[in-house]
């Protein structure tokens, strides 16, 4: 039998907490991680984590079907709840799947009918999660991952929004209840562990996508239990679970006591990869290896590398300004830092670092002239002070939408010229912006987003276009992008996956806000051209389409850019078994903490 987890734990959980206190010390606290966060998470429920930050948080209390094997690279697709890989029909189109037998989800009083012990996942369980994307009163985020793609799922969302309208219609709008009970045709239960689900049309990524936080599993009854506020009081079956939320301050997650049997392969068993990270020291060993972990939210960068440097976190992505302090020029950790116990791995992410149009904007986004004033800042904005200003020169600027290490990528990126900025103002009829209303940017608050904005407006004012700045808190951020209110933004995506497929479907109009394609953009041909290749395997037929969508997107627009930074990852020496990545976030369960010369019997012992 299972041990039932104290319900105390849940509680503290179960009510948003508005005041605030400060986070756990390390004082006596050797078994919990601290580790830094840069933006608010608003919500944490998965049909909403569409933000890294959330992703981080979300992925230690929730599960996936698929993950990435940890640290293996280049990236190894393995299973989370199941029970291997599943099988695929000849066609690519139809996926079996088995459920692990000792999934349960964690204990909490929304399980009223056992006592708050949480009940075994079930296929149902994996269905319903992949339904509340259709469902709008969750405001869900993640639908275009699954738009076109499940056979059914789009006529079912579509059947129950009509179902939604008539009773509005007849006035009978508090009737409605989005039926979760409805069969979608590609969604198909053989038994409580064992289902399929059938595609429309072959997509070589979908495995990827059963990986990201948006298709974790929840429990419905927990979900229904606290409503809208499920995103303050999780429930998942992951590594951990949250006994604190102090929201827009810091969270405390704490291990789960019925986390199903997990553990560090046995010492014959550990790749290279693992091996190199020092994972033989905990061979065997069950998971996850820490017994808490404290996520500190840091919107400046200078107080959260403070504590870095006085020892109060574990690890830290390093910030540019006080980058110099313990780097050479050419990214080596410097002797100092090192003696001081500091460690490093430098990054280089699939990233896209972008400024970006709303395309429905009746200004800078729809006809001819809008189009030539895109151009023209394009043109204007220098990326190279910019890398050096805030970046340390250590970003890799391109052109386009595809990073590299990606398919499809094109090394050289645009340099600024003014005298062909001012040409196609001209063009557009403002010449030297006479005429011209000002740009309003959107961009986060934190890190150094102001300094950046004044990089831009000066940039900009040189050829006369005057820029509005708001500065956002994360979620308000991305609630201006969801609701198209954003007329020009700044932002960041990094890979969900290692495909350019990824960045390509940015630009896809069927995915239009509150979908990934916060640009609104819509082109025909280049909508033709993805669904063409979203179905290809990669070869020279695909990536010839790949080079054509990503020309497209230069020549229209949408966005300004592109950099991919390196991320500068440091952390303490009593930190185990790290190797960063932030395509993914699952690899938190296998960090462990102890003293630089202790033996892996004793560090087995501790636990």
């Amino acid at each position: 039998m299972r041990p039932l987890a104290s319900l105390l734990l849940a509680a503290a959980a179960a009510a948003t907490l508005t005041a605030c206190k400060s986070p756990p010390g390390k004082a006596g606290a050797d078994r919990v991680l601290h580790f830094p966060l840069r933006a608010k998470v608003g919500t944490l429920d998965p049909v909403r984590c569409s933000s890294q930050y959330r992703g981080m948080v979300g992925s230690q209390i929730f599960d996936t079907l698929m993950e990435f094997e940890y640290p293996a690279r280049p990236f190894e697709l393995t299973t989370s709840l199941l029970t291997g890989m599943p099988e695929v029909s000849e066609d690519g189109r139809v996926y079996r799947f088995e459920l692990r037998d000792d999934v349960y989800f964690q204990d909490d009083p929304a399980f009223t009918s056992t006592g708050g012990k949480g009940p075994k996942m079930t296929s149902e369980d994996v269905f319903y999660s992949l339904k509340r994307q259709c469902d709008p009163y969750w405001s869900p985020e993640g639908y275009w991952l699954l738009q076109g793609r499940v056979r059914g799922l789009d006529e079912y969302k579509a059947a129950e929004s009509a179902r939604k309208a008539q009773l509005a219609e007849e006035g009978r709008a508090g009737e409605f209840r989005w039926n979760y009970e409805l069969p979608v045709e590609g969604f198909r239960r053989i038994d409580d562990r064992r289902f399929e689900i059938e595609l429309v049309e072959p997509f070589p990524q979908f495995l990827y996508i059963l990986t990201m936080t948006y298709t974790a599993v929840v429990p419905r009854e927990a979900v229904e239990h606290h409503g809208l506020e499920f995103g303050q009081n999780p429930v998942g079956s992951g590594p951990y679970r949250l006994a604190e939320f102090w929201r827009g301050s810091w969270l405390r997650l704490v291990r789960n006591e019925t986390f199903r049997e997990e553990r560090v392969p046995p010492a014959g068993e550990l790749s290279e990869a693992q091996l190199a990270v020092g994972l033989d020291r905990v061979a065997g060993r069950r998971l996850p290896l820490v017994d808490e972990v404290v996520m500190e939210i840091y919107e400046q960068d200078q107080p959260m590398w403070l504590k870095f440097r006085a020892g109060d976190l574990d690890l830290i992505q390093v910030p540019a300004e006080p980058w110099p302090t313990i780097y050479e020029k050419d990214g080596t950790l410097k002797t100092a830092a090192h003696e001081s116990g500091i460690r490093n791995f430098n990054l280089p992410l699939l990233d896209l670092i972008y400024w970006g149009f709303n395309m429905e904007d009746p200004f800078w986004g729809r006809g001819e002239n809008a189009k030539l004033l895109r151009q023209a800042i394009s043109y204007a904005v220098d990326l190279e002070q910019r890398n050096e200003a805030f970046y340390n020169g250590k970003n890799t600027l391109y052109l386009g939408p595809i990073p590299p290490g990606l398919e499809g990528y094109e090394p050289g990126f645009r340099k600024r010229d003014l005298d062909k900025a001012r040409a196609l103002l001209a063009e557009a009829g403002y010449p030297n912006g006479k005429g011209l209303p000002s740009l309003k940017y959107e961009t986060s608050k934190g890190g150094n987003s102001s300094e950046q904005a004044e990089m831009f407006t000066r940039q900009l004012a040189e050829i006369g276009i005057r820029v509005e700045t708001n500065l956002n808190t994360f979620p308000e951020l991305s609630d201006k992008m969801n609701k198209k209110k954003a007329q020009f933004f700044g932002l960041a995506w990094g890979a969900d996956y290692p495909d350019a497929e990824n960045f390509l479907q940015l630009f896809y109009g069927p995915n239009e806000s509150p979908g990934s394609n916060s640009f609104n953009f819509k082109d025909p041909e280049y909508d033709r051209l993805f669904d063409q290749a979203k179905t290809l395997q990669p070869g020279p037929e695909r990536s010839e389409i790949y080079a054509r969508l990503r020309e497209i997107v230069i020549d229209e627009q949408p966005m300004v850019g592109s950099m991919a930074r390196t991320r500068f990852w440091a952390w303490r020496d009593h930190l185990r078994h790290f190797k960063p990545e932030e395509v993914y976030y699952t690899w938190v369960k296998y960090l462990d903490l102890g003293p630089e010369d202790e033996p892996a019997a004793a560090a087995v012992a501790r636990r």
